[in-house]
């Protein structure tokens, strides 16, 4: 199956170390993250990311509802994790990754990127879904970006895009 990607990539004014270490908060990212409303572990996972590490993401966007079942597929400790939402309610997709990785800058400064790669549900729908998902990875970024460097939580992404155009 052919699957579409988008990415970004933000510079985030911290240490890799640090980046990583709220990067890997993948069973609570709902506790500083304005773009997730709730996070529940599956099957006693843990809340670090791991490999096998299993979550349901709940989501309002736009007046949906939006539910992700979650897996991280694979992972380097220190670099980047990929993970497959494997089940979706209220959102149009037949297959959907995520996956964050990290690179250091210098000793205060780290970029960090999203990719996601995924396929629409008809596929017909597989281009007009490019713009919401371009959107998506600036949005998840802008949350991390402003908890990692601010130690804010659950900031509204609609503040996020006002304090961050340029970024």
């Amino acid at each position: 199956m052919s699957l579409t990607n988008v990415h970004c990539q933000m510079l985030i004014n911290a240490s890799a170390e640090d980046v990583w270490s709220v990067v890997c908060r993948y069973g609570d990212v709902a506790q500083f993250h304005g773009g997730v409303e709730r996070t529940t572990s599956v099957n006693e996972s843990p809340i670090k990311a791991q490999l096998g590490a299993d979550r349901v993401c709940d989501i309002h966007d736009m007046g949906m509802h939006i539910i992700l079942k979650e897996k991280i597929i694979e992972f380097k400790e220190g670099e980047s994790y990929r993970y497959k939402v494997y089940e979706t309610k209220n959102f149009p997709v037949k297959a959907l990754f995520f996956e964050f990785s990290i690179q250091k800058h210098n000793e205060n400064n780290t970029y960090l990127r999203l990719d996601i790669d995924y396929k629409g549900k008809p596929a017909f729908i597989t281009p007009f879904l490019k713009p919401k998902m371009q959107k998506l990875t600036r949005d998840v970024l802008l949350g991390y970006k402003e908890h990692i460097e601010t130690g804010s939580q659950n900031v509204p992404i609609k503040d996020l895009r006002k304090k961050y155009k340029s970024a």
